[in-house]
């Protein structure tokens, strides 16, 4: 050996070349931004329009019942008949001014609501449709009486009948649930 010291291999050049550019990496990740923005703003906007609208609009209501046979006119007794033929505005003969009365407009009912709360937690439906986990806080519903039934395994269901009046809140908060024995 030498007494003379080998200089050092050289790591680094004097001509530094950058690395190659990722923009096909960032034009990915700034379609994946966008995409989030876009999803987010079409999810506020849907749940603005939720909120915006009128309690009678998305009151839950159940299904409707088969239609009631039609109705005699109080005020006459008679049943209305549809006239067919020409006008003639100087006959005035009683049978054929029989004109069928308009149909009374019909007011909307105001939604009723209903708060419900159970120890333990259960699953909700009511009147046969799933509503979600207790608690629930004003569910929108017809006025009237509805079937309430909590269920969760491991416990018994139970079953309630509530009536709840136009515009009026029914809390039920003191449900209990009794747990299945083995």
């Amino acid at each position: 050996m030498s007494g003379e010291r080998q200089p050092l291999p050289r790591v680094l050049d004097d001509e530094w070349e950058p690395p190659q550019s990722n923009r096909g990496h960032r034009a990915v990740v700034a379609a994946f931004i966008g995409l989030a923005l876009i999803v987010s703003c079409v999810g506020l906007v849907r749940s603005f329009e939720r909120v915006s609208r009128s309690d009678a609009e998305h009151a839950w209501a159940p299904p409707p019942r088969a239609a009631a046979p039609p109705v005699m006119s109080a005020d006459t007794g008679v049943p209305a008949r549809r006239l067919t033929g020409t006008l003639n505005h100087f006959d005035v003969s009683e049978e054929d001014e029989m004109l069928e009365s308009p149909p009374a407009p019909r007011r909307p009912r105001l939604a009723g609501y209903l708060s419900i709360n159970s120890s333990p937690w259960a699953e909700l439906s009511v009147d046969g449709h799933a509503v979600g986990s207790t608690p629930q806080i004003r569910i929108r519903v017809t006025p009237g009486r509805h079937h309430l039934i909590l269920m969760r395994s491991g416990f018994q269901p139970h079953s309630a009948w509530v009536t709840v009046p136009a515009g009026g809140t029914v809390r039920l908060t003191d449900i209990t649930l009794a747990a299945l024995t083995r």
